[in-house]
């Protein structure tokens, strides 16, 4: 009883003295999140997702979203490239940020997530790096702009903060742009404390006329990947820890109110594809009402929340101390491998899930995989032929898989006019890729 009494003693001692990190933006209170779906009716297991092949498998790492042009897929990849897929030919396009020797300098040549194409400019994509911002990148030349940078001070609902965690994107017929901040609190590397603030993650639309953003929603439990409908009528944002889709109209009456598309996910919506009959919602991470997660414990007990961050902001200070003295790979290493997400990769369930939606936000049905071969996640799901690609931050290939019939009624997604095979593409080199033991090249 006395050791018990110590504990608790200590953990109410670090968790209630004030003054200490993380210094967050919203206080640490309680909140609710809609309990999970049965896996039953159209979310029922199949094995659809069984037997996935294998694309490029071990010559890149963690294709975070895919996107789909003409015969090639271009993806981001660990080590900060941009590249484009053609059959089993890699080719770099463009990297973000500057050179590194591993994967814990990843602030330092960035991580590409979220891409889309630009409407406004041939050969030209929208590029989201998690850690500098949001980037226009020509694909014939590689060059590159910055559109939003992570040291703007940007409105909220209450508290105008500037970005920490940049995700997702996609691009309005007009050329606007609609994009996400999955938190303000944190940056990629000390990501897993997301899990235990309070809410920070905004969505903004980027006007490209005014160069101005705007705030369409706020307080969002890591919001991620971003959808427009069909006609434009509203915009779609996963919030990944709520396991839920918010919306937000931008036409008619209901302009710039929002509401919930779908909640109770059986686990975490990552990166959405749509279209014209409906999107795609892969999870990240599988989860039931039976099974739930770390995250879906958490909202409704602030003061363990606050524990938890706390502890993991405190051991990763004298690390932090250590390496602003003197910088070494060690301090990193430690850094890297506490506050990163791959610290939770042994958590992961083995099932695979990726959910089909119409726009009314009904689920019309859902593909399930168990046996291992579609990796141990899925973070983009995009319908090409008579195929689903599947993109992956922990998977070092992309997935393919034959899609069932009658499971999609309208037409895939888009595959935009391919490139010109006259048009001049950067000069093939070699593709450096970021190990954990170094750097390589294919």
């Amino acid at each position: 009883m006395g050791l018990i009494l110590k504990l608790l003693s200590a953990i109410l001692l670090i968790a209630l003295l004030p003054g200490l990190p993380p210094y967050t933006t919203f206080p640490f209170t309680g909140f609710s999140i809609a309990p999970l779906k049965k896996l039953e009716g159209p979310l029922a297991i199949n094995r659809q997702l069984d037997d996935v092949e294998r694309l490029l498998e071990g010559r890149l790492y963690g294709p975070e979203a895919l996107l789909p042009l003409g015969s090639d897929i271009y993806t981001g990849t660990y080590g900060g490239q941009i590249v484009r897929i053609n059959e089993t030919h890699i080719s770099p396009v463009a990297r973000l940020g500057g050179h590194c020797e591993s994967l814990e300098d990843e602030q330092v040549c960035s991580r590409p997530l979220g891409l889309a194409l630009d409407t406004q400019r041939t050969n030209s994509l929208i590029a989201v790096d998690a850690y500098s911002g949001i980037w226009e990148v020509d694909l014939v030349s590689g060059d590159k702009k910055q559109l939003v940078s992570r040291d703007l001070v940007l409105d909220g609902f209450g508290v105008n903060r500037k970005p920490q965690l940049f995700n997702s994107v996609t691009v309005a017929k007009n050329g606007d742009i609609y994009w996400t901040e999955s938190s303000s609190d944190f940056d990629l590397q000390d990501a897993v404390s997301t899990i235990f603030a309070n809410p920070s993650g905004r969505l903004f639309k980027y006007d490209r006329k005014s160069k101005k953003n705007t705030v369409l929603l706020d307080q969002l439990y890591f919001a991620n990947g971003v959808a427009l409908s069909p006609n434009e009528e509203f915009v779609l944002v996963s919030e990944t820890f709520a396991s839920q889709v918010r919306r937000v109209y931008l036409k008619g009456e209901k302009a710039f109110e929002s509401d919930i598309f779908v909640s109770g996910l059986p686990g975490l919506p990552d990166n959405l594809s749509g279209d014209d009959s409906g999107l795609w919602v892969p999870l990240d991470v599988a989860a039931d009402a039976e099974d739930p997660l770390l995250v879906h414990l958490m909202p409704n007990v602030p003061l363990i929340r606050k524990f938890c961050a706390r502890v993991i902001a405190l051991a990763r200070l004298p690390f932090q101390l250590v390496h602003r003295l003197l910088p070494n790979v060690y301090a990193r290493r430690f850094l890297y491998s506490i506050g990163h997400f791959e610290t939770l990769n042994f958590l992961i369930p083995p099932r695979t899930t990726v959910v089909r939606m119409d726009w009314s936000g009904r689920i019309v049905g859902s593909l399930h995989g168990s046996d291992g071969t579609s990796g141990s996640s899925a973070t983009h799901a995009v319908h090409v032929g008579q195929f689903l690609y599947l993109g992956s931050v922990r998977n070092r290939f992309v997935g393919r898989v034959r899609l069932p019939t009658g499971l999609v009624t309208g037409e895939p997604a888009p595959i935009h006019e391919k490139i010109p095979d006259d048009a001049p593409r950067p000069k093939p080199g070699k593709l450096k890729v970021i190990r954990k033991d170094g750097e390589g090249e294919l």
